[in-house]
């Protein structure tokens, strides 16, 4: 090795030895509003993350149960992207509409980042 590959070796270590520890930026907390259109009740689910199908071990589940037309569901995502799965039509206990994931890009003017969506009872 030359003397500019030694010096540079050195300062790499040097530098190493009084780098400091920064810790990571903590995760964004994400506003998840899920309003329920159309008419009577059918069951939802909403899982944090973008994991399909929602109710998956990989997906912390935020909100199961039963929901109302007019119902306004508010929850939290610690990972920014939800999974949305719900019932509807004439099956309201049985018939899935298959996994959607729900994600946002930015804050906007708000400065707050949040996930707004609908669910129909009538449509998947």
């Amino acid at each position: 090795m030359g003397p500019r590959e030694v010096l540079a070796a050195g300062l790499l270590v040097v530098a190493s030895f009084v780098a400091r520890d920064v810790a990571a930026e903590a995760p964004q907390k994400t506003a998840v509003s899920v309003t329920v259109v159309g008419h009577g009740s059918i069951r939802l689910v909403v899982a944090d993350g973008a994991t399909r199908p929602c109710e998956s071990s990989d997906a912390p589940i935020l909100f199961r149960g039963h929901v109302r037309a007019g119902d306004v569901i508010e929850l939290t995502s610690s990972s920014g992207t939800v999974c949305v799965d719900h019932t509807y039509g004439a099956f309201r206990e049985s018939l899935w509409a298959g996994a959607s994931i729900w994600s946002g890009s930015g804050a906007g003017f708000s400065g707050l980042r949040a996930l707004q969506g609908a669910v129909s009872t009538d449509e998947p």
